[in-house]
């Protein structure tokens, strides 16, 4: 059993059925997400247990909360939040109605535009992911430079390609996999 599915037991009637539409709808948008408990809420995280939060959905007493982990969401959406009880962390909606879907994959869409400018970190961490929630790659940067191992995924989430760079140029062993996760090519780029 999911978090979330776990999470929702503890919610009655129309409240836990708005709550599992909502969340069924994320799902089906963020095929890629994957499904934790964080900040003690059922939460989807991109790409894997790691990746950066995308969402989190959860009841109260009188209203039920999506906690997009984002402060700058709300002014990236403007108008189509209008209405909307929106404080600085939540959306809140009501207690036995789905938050609406098209604006549901409108804000995850946008939350993965948001996370994948948030990169790279000052540590040169770059993660980058697909609006579906799978990774698309993963590395460090030097500066403006690719350095160190590098991976880069499809949009179905599967394996594409690992090498490593080494001041921006590629060295050593590349390899490209088929859908399978199989290495399909091997290229190798000098010494690493």
């Amino acid at each position: 059993m999911s978090v979330f599915d776990e999470h929702l037991e503890q919610f009655e009637g129309a409240q836990r059925s708005a709550l599992a539409a909502t969340v069924a709808t994320a799902r089906t948008a963020l095929p890629g997400a994957v499904e934790v408990l964080a900040w003690g809420m059922p939460t989807f995280r991109a790409g894997d247990a790691e990746g950066p939060n995308i969402l989190s959905v959860t009841g109260f007493k009188n209203h039920n909360s999506l906690f997009p982990h984002s402060g700058s969401l709300a002014e990236s959406l403007g108008e189509a939040l209008d209405g909307w009880d929106v404080t600085k962390g939540t959306i809140h909606f009501e207690r036995d109605r789905p938050f609406p879907a098209p604006l549901l994959k409108r804000i995850l869409k946008a939350r993965i535009v948001e996370i994948n400018a948030s990169y790279p970190k000052r540590n040169g961490e770059l993660r980058e992911y697909y609006d579906n929630g799978f990774a698309k790659a993963r590395g460090r940067m030097k500066g403006e430079d690719l350095t160190g191992a590098w991976q880069w995924w499809r949009r179905d989430g599967s394996l594409m390609r690992s090498g490593a760079f080494k001041t921006g140029e590629q060295v050593g062993e590349w390899i490209t996999y088929d859908r399978q996760g199989q290495p399909h090519r091997v290229t190798h780029f000098g010494r690493a």
